[in-house]
């Protein structure tokens, strides 16, 4: 079939960038999983190293975008699934960024000392089963990866694993809201934006994971049926 045949010309070459940019995202969050656990486990030196790496990996994120993207223009993909993998990109490029800016959002609240409030220490402890759940998000997408070119069906069913992944943070996060509105009054702005900020972030993350998931398997079989 010519269709399948064009796809398949470059597909290793775009399978392989994006593998190497979800390993970063899978560093990345495993940094913010281990720092959510242990707030106050690094100095401010530390935390400046620790920011440091996160930008690193951000920067890293973004060359292999552009790599994937020059990939997609010069390609010999299909005119109709050009669209389809830019937005497969865009959303591969938004797990890294979405990472990069909680890891962020997270050394500054611990630089000025915001895990010491007792509710910023509790809403984290529901942070951090958002980071775990996160990463076993960017786990099932790795697997859909190296799947996805040999058996559409394990591939669909990675991305059913996501999805369940999904519904259980959503869970997680609307308990970990409530307990941000019920003790509001034992926040400050500074602390009471920044929980915000840090749950919403992990919640978008997983949702990035899920949406390339979906595209993954719908363009694959798009282009093998």
């Amino acid at each position: 079939m010519v269709f399948k045949k064009l796809f398949g010309s470059s597909e290793k070459e775009l399978l392989d960038l994006l593998r190497k940019h979800l390993i970063l995202s899978k560093e990345a969050m495993m940094m913010f999983f281990r720092l959510i656990t242990a707030p106050g486990s690094l100095g401010l030196d530390e935390l400046s190293r620790y920011r440091f790496t996160v930008i690193k990996l951000e920067k890293e994120g973004d060359r292999i975008y552009d790599a994937a993207v020059m990939q997609v223009l010069k390609g010999a993909f299909p005119l109709p699934l050009v669209a389809d993998l830019g937005v497969l990109l865009d959303d591969f490029d938004d797990i890294l960024d979405l990472i990069y800016f909680v890891n962020m959002e997270l050394a500054r609240g611990i630089k000025v000392g915001l895990h010491r409030v007792k509710v910023v220490s509790e809403v984290y402890s529901f942070c951090a089963k958002m980071a775990e759940k996160a990463l076993e998000a960017i786990d099932a997408l790795e697997a859909i990866l190296g799947s996805i070119t040999k058996s559409l069906a394990k591939a669909s069913e990675e991305m059913t694993r996501i999805d369940s992944i999904e519904d259980e943070v959503d869970e997680v996060k609307n308990e970990a809201l409530e307990v941000i509105y019920e003790r509001s009054k034992d926040l400050d702005v500074l602390a009471f934006t920044h929980l915000i900020e840090v749950v919403r972030s992990l919640d978008t993350i997983v949702d990035k994971v899920q949406d390339s998931s979906q595209e993954l398997v719908r363009i694959f079989t798009a282009a093998y049926s």
